[in-house]
């Protein structure tokens, strides 16, 4: 008696942790992360961004692709501006291999439908009563040809880079919040942190969210180019692929890089989608960009950036966030669906069966007992559901009366003692 009793409290416990865990899910889905079975596993990915380092991803016939000092790992995927994608199957220290998966038709549709656009066509009405929220993940990113260093703790250079993002779109006439909360130090926790930066912006109900980065490889011709006359660096668009809202960030990603790619020829340089979250779960329009790299000149970033911030407007105007066509409205934020929830969803439902087996297990004392119980629960509803029945009889007059079937009493009679015999 006495050890059935500690097998039901040893399983009441795990019944409680795990309401207990479900419940702290529940309440604080809006400072933590989508949560995932890798989620430990994506705060170290987001965190291995060192400057300096290079990671060359390379084709099958040795081919450069593309460059970046954020660690790079099978499974991730590359979108050039052409529309060329490609999957990273193997990664040797610093080197990376891509195959070629196709063409990114989206992507190409999207810029068809903007290059042949004669006429903008009206987009949603609100989304200029809500502003564009910009934020900084890693605070103490700088440029050493300006700043003097590659990194000042809590005053760093990006703070300027996202100034003139947001200066470019107020000139354009859309609202901002330009947020300066810094995130020190640069380490695996730097996005739990900044989720709660991100997470207080998203009450203003924006539009759309930007975490403004600087890159970290040595080499500042790979992101120089000369736009307009200027002496721009590039921009590059990172969407976390570990996350609930990843498809609906895709779109709006391919979006933004074809409509501003239009507008400014070569300003978008390709988009990356890295294994990780980047608190791109808060809504479908959140977007990670690295604006050049360290070696830059901020002057030249800054300018990158504003030439970056002059295309998203129109981008909005014609109803581009994501969900729908190019030409559609609506669908701005966090409303916008995404089906990976559904994952989400599934994960937390199959914990909860998972913890009530054992919960039957612990209980019962062997998986025999514990059929015996889980069968002798069903039949009892069964017969509760089936019996006893009624059927309808028939008088001289024409009357009916109702009463019980005997036939079906003793049946139902039969199968109670069944149940309690085993």
């Amino acid at each position: 008696m006495k050890k059935n009793r500690i097998k039901i409290a040893l399983g009441a416990g795990l019944l409680a942790v795990g309401i207990s865990l479900l419940a702290y899910y529940t309440l604080t889905r809006s400072i933590n992360p989508a949560w995932s079975p890798g989620g430990l596993w994506n705060s170290v990915m987001e965190s291995e961004h060192e400057d300096g380092v290079v990671y060359k991803i390379m084709d099958r016939d040795n081919q450069l692709l593309s460059m970046m000092s954020r660690q790079v790992v099978a499974g991730d995927e590359l979108i050039s501006s052409a529309g060329r994608r490609y999957k990273i199957t193997e990664v040797k220290d610093y080197d990376a291999r891509a195959e070629f998966t196709g063409l990114d038709r989206e992507l190409l549709s999207y810029q068809d439908e903007f290059e042949h656009m004669t006429v903008p066509v009206a987009g949603q009405a609100d989304w200029k009563s809500r502003p564009v929220a910009i934020y900084h993940t890693h605070s103490a990113e700088s440029y050493v040809p300006t700043d003097g260093t590659e990194s000042k703790p809590y005053h760093g250079g990006v703070f300027q880079v996202g100034d003139a993002l947001a200066a470019e779109l107020q000139k354009r006439g859309v609202k901002v919040i330009n947020n300066k909360t810094p995130h020190e130090p640069r380490d695996k926790n730097a996005y739990y942190r900044s989720r709660r930066t991100a997470s207080e912006l998203m009450k203003n109900n924006p539009v759309a969210i930007i975490d403004v980065h600087r890159d970290g490889i040595p080499d500042p011709d790979y992101y120089n180019k000369k736009i307009a006359g200027e002496e721009v660096t590039q921009v590059r668009l990172v969407v976390g692929r570990q996350n609930p809202k990843m498809q609906s960030n895709m779109d709006f990603a391919k979006k933004m890089m074809a409509y501003a790619n239009k507008v400014h020829p070569g300003i978008v340089k390709e988009i990356f989608i890295a294994h990780g979250n980047y608190n791109q779960d808060l809504m479908s329009t959140a977007m990670l960009i690295e604006v050049g790299t360290h070696t830059n000149s901020r002057i030249a970033a800054q300018k990158g950036a504003a030439l970056f911030a002059d295309a998203l407007p129109g981008l909005l105007d014609i109803g581009g966030a994501a969900g729908g066509p190019p030409n559609a409205t609506g669908n701005f934020g966090p409303a916008a669906k995404s089906s990976a929830g559904w994952k989400t969803l599934a994960w937390i439902i199959g914990i909860s069966l998972l913890g009530s087996a054992a919960f039957l297990l612990v209980s019962s004392g062997s998986w025999k007992n514990a059929r015996k119980r889980l069968s002798g629960y069903w039949g009892k509803e069964f017969a509760g559901f089936m019996g006893p029945f009624k059927k309808k009889m028939y008088t001289s007059k024409g009357d009916v009366e109702t009463g019980y079937s005997e036939k079906a009493n003793n049946a139902a009679r039969e199968n109670r003692e069944k149940i309690k015999n085993d």
